[in-house]
């Protein structure tokens, strides 16, 4: 479900080329650097190969930059070639002079490959990515455990067991920092008589830390690749945190929240720290210390550099007595204008960097707090909060479309005050028990409010007992996310149902001989069912897509899901 939303991140982050590379590599799911090469620059010998089928689907070859090849003529990056020579006259450096997406030579695609991985949108392959979460642990504990006190078995000592768990999480994550590392890529052609099954298969550990080689088959600059989920997840996140500021504080503001995040989106390999180290009590007596975030620190001035890059007003937005104030020209009348209209691409540097501080207080003051000022002409983004901001907002969203503003208010009491009895929940809310009793029991049924009852004497009675109410996040946002669920597979099942009812149109439309002339072909209720489906697709596609970023924010974007 998410294919395009990836294709359109990368091609938005860097270009059209990076994009199509991204897009193969999601088709094949995962494979090695030589196979995408030789994908995309074949040697002129493949040509004779029978055609294959690539990831269980039947293609004519394995070019996977959606073309085709049928016999000796290839159109490979969107331009037909013979055996390597070009047809119809368009040669090579026609071809790089277009601006189609297309790659010129295998050394741009190792630049390209080297541009993603560096930039943490690809990983590569290990085993230990097909562990499960225990044997991860058991694997990680057990390399711990070997370089701390070699082959003479688990500590028993208190302290001995708290520096195992820290070794253990640090080996998870030095597991995890390995699939991010960028290999050395040559352009050499993998040529036919070099196969991958001529060696051994055994597979062997390689300095304890989780990565695995073949015994001498594969080439250093054949690693196995694929597309990093975690780095999806963080453009997601900055795509719906920028859409939240538009929504809340305007246009110009989104887009200095988004140069802002796009500048910390090269350093943010992952949402959230899976395998944090467990925190350490403070010693008896003395209260926690506060540590400093030392991360995602961003200077204005790169802030202000950037939005004179990309030409934007930054006076729209703000407010007026702020823009006089900053740019010390003219005044406010009184119909609310200014006197001496303002043209911040005319502005010095000082003035430019004095409307992004306003800017930057604005979402600084906001209730969400997009951002934190952390030092003078320095901001920070406080992710892990935001993150729970967001899960409430979706939570309070669907209740106040489930149940109404009485529902959200018995929500945002509960979450404020703890868990009351319904005398307390009366006077908290300011109404009586009869207005909002049923709502209780509905959203306690949906799984949004839980209750207990707390009997005060032996015999276990309604009118002797004391009922409370309470909000638990961790426990409405499951039952959320496996809503949401439920709700996706519904929303396939009825693509399928609809798709199913106009098969046969569908078929007849995407002949050959067909497609681009379906008025010739088809009759009248074939192409009104097929308007219909694809009015219908286009319906159901949507709201997948909105489903998707509602699983993403309960299920992405925070830590793990426990229950209290």
């Amino acid at each position: 479900m998410r294919y395009g939303k990836t294709v359109h991140f990368v091609e938005k982050q860097f270009d059209k080329k990076t994009a199509n590379v991204v897009s193969n590599l999601i088709t094949l799911g995962h494979t090695s650097v030589g196979d995408l090469r030789d994908a995309y620059f074949p040697p002129a010998e493949s040509f004779d190969v029978k055609h294959e089928n690539v990831n269980g689907a039947h293609t004519e070859s394995k070019i996977p930059n959606g073309t085709t090849l049928n016999g000796d003529a290839a159109q490979i990056n969107g331009n037909t070639n013979v055996n390597g020579h070009a047809v119809n006259g368009e040669s090579h450096s026609d071809r790089n002079s277009r601006d189609d997406g297309s790659l010129a030579s295998p050394e741009e695609l190792n630049a390209v490959i080297q541009n993603l991985i560096s930039s943490g949108w690809v990983i590569q392959v290990a085993e230990a990515q097909y562990l499960s979460g225990e044997e991860m642990h058991m694997f990680a504990r057990q390399q711990a455990i070997d370089e701390l006190w070699g082959t003479g078995g688990a500590p028993t000592g208190t302290n001995d067991k708290v520096k195992l768990q820290l070794a253990t999480m640090e080996q998870k994550r030095r597991i995890r920092d390995t699939w991010l590392e960028a290999p050395r890529l040559s352009s050499k052609k993998r040529k036919l008589n070099e196969s991958d099954h001529g060696g051994s298969n055994k597979r062997v550990k390689v300095n304890g830390i989780g990565q695995y080689e073949s015994l001498g088959t594969l080439p250093e600059d054949e690693p196995v690749i694929r597309v990093n989920p975690e780095k999806i997840a963080v453009a997601m996140r900055k795509q719906q945190l920028v859409q939240l500021v538009e929504q809340r504080m305007g246009y110009t503001t989104a887009c200095i929240y988004e140069i802002l995040m796009s500048l910390l989106e090269k350093e943010t390999p992952r949402c959230f720290e899976e395998f944090p180290d467990p925190p350490v009590p403070p010693p008896k007596g003395t209260a926690p210390k506060e540590e400093l975030f030392h991360k995602h620190v961003v200077n204005s001035r790169d802030i202000a550099n950037k939005a004179k890059a990309n030409d934007l007003d930054l006076c729209e937005g703000l407010d007026l007595h702020a823009i006089v104030s900053i740019t010390k020209s003219g005044m406010v009348n009184k119909d609310g204008s200014l006197s001496v209209p303002v043209n911040s691409s005319e502005l010095g540097f000082h003035e430019r960097l004095g409307l992004v501080e306003a800017h930057l207080h604005l979402l600084s003051d906001d209730p969400f707090h997009f951002v934190i000022w952390y030092a003078r002409g320095q901001w920070r983004v406080d992710f892990e909060q935001l993150a729970k901001s967001l899960i409430q907002h979706e939570i309070e969203n669907t209740v106040l479309a489930r149940k109404g503003s009485v529902g959200l208010k018995l929500l945002r009491a509960l979450k404020k005050k703890g868990k009351l009895d319904e005398r307390q929940t009366c006077n908290a809310m300011l109404m009586s028990a009869n207005d909002f009793r049923g709502i209780v029991n509905d959203l306690t049924v949906q799984g949004f409010v839980q209750t207990q009852e707390i009997p005060k004497v032996d015999r276990r009675e309604a009118k002797l007992s004391l009922h409370l109410i309470w909000y638990d996040v961790q426990r409405a946002r499951e039952k959320l996310l496996h809503d949401t669920y439920k709700g996706l597979v519904r929303i396939l099942q009825r693509l399928a149902f609809e798709r199913e009812k106009v098969q046969l149109a569908l078929t007849k439309s995407e002949r050959s001989d067909v497609v681009g002339k379906e008025s010739l072909y088809l009759k009248q209720e074939e192409l009104e069912s097929l308007r219909k489906w694809k009015e219908v697709q286009e319906k159901l596609l949507l709201q997948l897509h909105r489903e998707d970023d509602l699983v993403a924010t309960l299920r992405d974007f925070a830590g793990p899901l426990v229950s209290v």
